[in-house]
């Protein structure tokens, strides 16, 4: 997909379908990727429940972020939204129809690529008329719990600077920092396949997570190697990478997704990228002066 050089706000040219199962409920799974007006932003629908139920990607209706983001509205949930999110950012769409069949997208690779082949081969058509929605700060805005940390400054263009601790002598400590744009973000964040550690996998199904889940779209980190299917790591830092996918698909929630800003984050997780999305979308109100909005110290 060409670089994002339009001023205007994108959508699709055309319907993209895959399938498969989904990562945490193993559940099968049908993702329609459908053209969107403007000023619509991002939206799923369950096409599976009786009059296919709209949820709107946006941080108002998180309900939960155990092992993934997920969204709700009234009965109808999508679970693990983060990296189809991340991926519609990635490739520079601003308006989008998600319709889904069960109540999570399909896994596929475990990676944000499948997503953003089918949004690159749909192509982009632009709205002339409606300028694209940008989050810009006015000054610093930070976040920081349980230790970990995060700091936005305003930029004139997307930069993440990520570092990834773990007490684990296989991926003791993990850094990368990346300019976000549709090229990098095609070859050097959406190839990053979803991980866990090798202690974690009976607990995450004893618990109905990972339902779905296998060395096809997931890397686990066992105690003195990796298992991975044949094609082995992607990158010697894949899991920092990421994190990086995640945080972009989390932040895609404030519902404005050109972000002029750039990012530092340690020990970033879902839980924490909502939380510091809050504050990111807060900031954003009180300097387009807007009435601000009460944070939610909600820390699910």
């Amino acid at each position: 997909m060409p670089s994002n050089k339009l001023e205007s706000q994108t959508t699709l040219r055309k319907n993209v379908t895959l399938r498969g199962i989904g990562l945490h409920t193993g559940n099968p799974s049908e993702i329609v990727f459908r053209p969107a007006p403007p000023n619509s932003g991002i939206r799923f629908f369950r096409t599976d429940l009786r009059g296919a139920p709209m949820i709107p990607a946006r941080l108002g209706f998180v309900i939960t972020t155990v092992r993934g983001t997920n969204l709700g509205l009234h009965e109808a949930k999508i679970h693990t939204v983060e990296h189809v999110l991340s991926a519609a950012t990635g490739a520079g769409i601003d308006n989008l129809d998600i319709l889904v069949s069960a109540n999570e997208p399909p896994a596929m690779d475990g990676s944000a690529v499948p997503f953003y082949n089918a949004l690159a081969t749909a192509g982009r058509q632009a709205f002339p008329e409606f300028p694209k929605r940008v989050l810009r700060l006015a000054q610093e805005v930070t976040y920081e719990h349980q230790g970990s940390f995060y700091r936005a400054v305003p930029s004139d263009h997307f930069e993440i600077q990520a570092t990834l601790l773990h007490e684990h002598p296989l991926v003791p400590r993990l850094s990368l920092s990346v300019r976000v744009d549709p090229q990098t973000y095609a070859a050097q964040i959406a190839p990053a396949r979803t991980f866990c550690f090798e202690h974690e996998v009976a607990y995450l199904r004893s618990q109905g997570l990972a339902q779905g889940g296998s060395l096809e779209n997931a890397v686990v980190i066992g105690q003195d190697r990796f298992h991975t299917n044949a094609e082995g790591l992607r990158f010697p830092d894949e899991f920092v990478r990421h994190k990086i996918l995640d945080l972009i698909g989390d932040l895609t929630l404030i519902g404005r997704p050109v972000l002029k800003l750039k990012i530092e984050t340690l020990r970033c997780g879902h839980a924490h990228n909502i939380e510091f999305a809050r504050r990111l979308e807060q900031a954003a109100i009180r300097l387009r002066g807007d009435s601000p909005r009460p944070l939610s110290d909600s820390r699910k």
